[in-house]
């Protein structure tokens, strides 16, 4: 996870991070999200808001649950949020690549 943390930092710092729950429903709308990660607390009625949102986008982007807390993420993103788009597509490709390689257990 300090992987995933450190390319999320990265990404935020190159302004290709969108986060929180508005910013990131603007970006799946705008075609600009490639990924978008859900903090493990991110409540399930939220998500289930953004699951809609992503369902009617056009093409939806890829969707990971990580293992991160919403704290977790607001010690990368500067603010308390359960859901983060990435909007670029180098930062998703090495996020997915973590991702996957996590849920395989390997690492």
């Amino acid at each position: 996870m300090n992987k995933l943390m450190g390319l999320l930092s990265l990404c935020r710092k190159a302004g290709k991070l969108r986060i929180g729950s508005q910013p990131v429903k603007e970006a799946v709308e705008a075609g600009e999200a490639k990924l978008v990660l859900y903090a493990a607390d991110f409540s399930p009625r939220s998500r289930g808001r953004m699951e809609l949102i992503l369902e009617q986008s056009g093409v939806p982007p890829k969707v990971y649950q990580t293992g991160l807390t919403m704290f977790d993420l607001s010690q990368v993103c500067g603010k308390l949020a359960g859901v983060v788009a990435v909007a670029d597509s180098g930062f998703a490709a090495g996020m997915e690549k973590l991702m996957t390689r996590d849920e395989g257990g390997a690492e």
